[in-house]
């Protein structure tokens, strides 16, 4: 077991990383970026660098209780800010370029940044986002090792020396898949926390100290890429391959090429790859395991036959990342499985009326133990008390996933609470559906949401992007509705196909189903509408009764 007991604070774990690992390659990526001189960084270099930049922030005078919003892009220049940051005691607060200037404001004027820091790649954003928030924020422009600040420097500030583990060392907003994303504060505590812990991560995902090379197609402004692994493999002298982003196309080069011997996914990544044709470098690469959330339980087996090696489901959220895993070799393939409770996390799964069952969904609640509920989790919502205090109702935390916890503590994933939708009482997983609907060989990506319903309260919509936009017609519809007839039980069909050109995601590449859900209140195209509900009254095949 690796132990770090004596490193309460990102500085002392990453100066004793420094000291243990000094030539191990610590950060990679695929190529260099605009910001980026080299592809590679040892341990050393990075320490060199974040020396660096220690003393560009000590001269711009930021200080212990400031935050500090970063703008880089998904490289590894962003943990050498990171760094640089957590160690003068202030907080790094990550932007995604791609998010649309009221998103970005929004985030600078809720987290209170005292500074902007963003590549010259971003340039003429950034521009814009100085000239929005009328000049009132400075902004750092980042051209390789160089800082240019838009503003006079203030007073130089002095190292903090004594930083607390309680200290925010990060603040990440939410998703945001509905209404406005909260601010997760993070501490340098929860984040050693959760890279100790995935560190120590026995069975078939134990990482080998200085022997992993780690491939993370997640965000930096993702709880997944900034904290979970980076810390993991900060501890274990390992490396961080950090990618832009997934690129179908070319990621089974990416993979091979960069020598990844660990791989992180999201489920959305396993069906697009497994209708990729054969390439030559999906065999042809180092990986040995993967490890992620949401693969699709119809085609996990499939997915692990093709491409040898073991997808091993996680799971965690931005609140509390000491992920729980199905780490044994004895895992539920295509169960949606992620493990069993563990010492450091207790879990406890609830009906609607707050009591605990067996072998039923139920909402998940978690916490360290009962002395001590919130060690390792956030420190709160930012400046939302009441949202803060409602998620840790009765000293646990409410996750707001429905879970079956079997009699034998294996947990099973069913859905988030609120995707469930309500059919005459009878409830249905949205996930359940697209589950079935994604297996077809005419669709890429599919959303099932509820729609309402006079007779039934709540209707299963789904809305379906075709690998071929010519297949948009009655046919399509009627061929999908029958594929699901075969595998779904009657009140769990699709009442309504709508079919789309694409899906709205968030930055984390999630569905943003409130989104689709204020689309169809409004008007949108009845010509790509299907009504199927009545359909779902007769046992037999569907045929051409289908009504706009």
């Amino acid at each position: 077991m690796i132990k770090f007991n004596n490193y309460k604070t990102i500085n002392k774990v990453f100066y004793n990383a420094v000291k243990k690992y000094p030539n191990h390659i610590f950060l990679s990526s695929i190529k260099p970026s605009i910001i980026q001189s080299k592809k590679e960084f040892t341990f050393r270099e990075v320490h060199i660098e974040v020396k660096k930049l220690i003393e560009i922030y000590k001269e711009f005078g930021v200080h212990l209780t400031q935050r500090v919003a970063i703008m880089l892009g998904n490289n590894p220049i962003y943990f050498f800010h990171k760094i640089a940051l957590n160690i003068l005691g202030v907080s790094c607060v990550p932007i995604n370029p791609e998010s649309k200037y009221p998103e970005i404001l929004y985030i600078i004027k809720h987290s209170e940044s005292v500074l902007m820091i963003g590549s010259i790649e971003y340039i003429d954003k950034i521009n814009q986002i100085a000239e929005l928030t009328k000049n009132t924020i400075p902004v750092g422009i980042v051209n390789k090792n160089k800082i240019t600040f838009n503003k006079k420097i203030n007073k130089r500030n002095k190292l903090a020396l004594n930083i607390s583990p309680k200290k925010e060392a990060s603040l990440l907003y939410t998703s945001g898949t509905s209404g406005k994303p909260k601010g997760c504060i993070l501490s340098h505590e929860y984040e050693i926390e959760s890279g100790l812990w995935y560190a120590n991560i026995k069975g078939i995902v134990s990482m080998k100290v200085g022997k992993e090379r780690l491939l993370n197609p997640l965000p930096v402004h993702h709880i997944n890429s900034s904290v979970f692994s980076f810390f993991a493999v900060m501890i274990t002298g390992n490396c961080q391959i950090q990618l832009d982003k997934f690129h179908a196309s070319s990621w089974w080069k990416d993979v091979s090429v960069s020598k990844a011997t660990i791989i992180h996914y999201l489920g959305i990544i396993a069906p697009v790859l497994m209708k990729k044709p054969y390439s030559k470098y999906e065999k042809n690469n180092c990986v040995r395991i993967g490890v992620g959330a949401g693969i699709e339980p119809t085609i996990h087996e499939d997915f692990e036959k093709r491409f040898g090696f073991p997808m091993v489901e996680i799971w965690g959220m931005t609140e509390m990342v000491r992920c729980l895993f199905d780490y044994k070799k004895s895992r539920n393939i295509g169960k949606r499985c992620f493990g069993s409770a563990t010492k450091g996390i207790n879990v406890k799964i609830i009906n609607n009326e707050g009591k605990s069952i067996i072998d039923k969904p139920g909402e998940m609640l978690i916490r360290y133990d009962s002395k001590n509920p919130s060690r390792g989790f956030f420190s709160g919502y930012l400046k939302d008390a009441r949202s803060t205090k409602k998620a840790w109702k009765g000293g646990w935390f409410h996750t707001g996933d429905l879970v079956t916890m079997k009699k034998n503590k294996k947990l099973f994933f069913v859905d988030r609470k609120k995707n469930i939708i309500r059919r005459s009482g009878e409830n249905i997983s949205s996930s359940e559906v697209e589950a079935i609907i994604q297996t077809n060989k005419k669709v890429l990506k599919v959303a099932v949401v509820p729609y309402k319903d006079k007779i039934y309260d709540e209707e299963v919509f789904a809305c379906i992007v075709l690998k071929n936009n010519k297949d948009k017609n009655k046919n399509a519809a009627i061929s999908i509705f029958n594929y699901c007839k075969v595998q779904l039980s009657n009140f769990k069909l699709p009442a309504y196909i709508f079919f789309m050109n694409s899906l709205p995601i968030t930055d984390s590449q999630k569905i943003k189903k409130q989104t689709i859900i204020d689309l169809i209140k409004k008007n949108i195209d009845k010509d790509s509408l299907y009504d199927l509900s009545i359909l779902k009254k007769t046992k037999e095949k569907a045929n051409d009764k289908i009504y706009r």
